[in-house]
């Protein structure tokens, strides 16, 4: 006897199986918000890890110069450093105001 719990998706034909729900972005409103709740630490973490993101794009070649090795070793150093502090934050903070 197995005890494995049927999946109720799989026995649905495709067109009666929910759709994967796109990211929307959040407003300024909200992001002030949360921004206001958050240590300046975690803040400028998110901005790190956004800009490493940006930037690590003009290394995407096999062939790099050793001032492009460098400037790509720098980058993944400030973006270990960025990841570390994000990590140790719990991804959902509260947000509700609790008197």
């Amino acid at each position: 006897m197995s005890h494995i719990m049927p999946d109720p998706v799989a026995d649905l034909i495709p067109s009666q199986r929910p759709k994967p729900v796109a990211p929307t972005a959040t407003s300024d409103a909200v992001r002030r918000f949360s921004a206001k709740r958050r240590p300046l630490r975690q803040i400028t973490a998110a901005s790190v890890v956004d800009r490493v993101d940006a930037e690590m794009n003009r290394f995407r070649g096999p062939l790099l110069s050793v001032e492009d090795q460098g400037d790509r070793e720098t980058l993944l150093s400030e973006y270990a450093a960025a990841d570390k502090v994000l990590s140790g934050v719990a991804l959902r903070q509260s947000t509700a105001v609790l008197s």
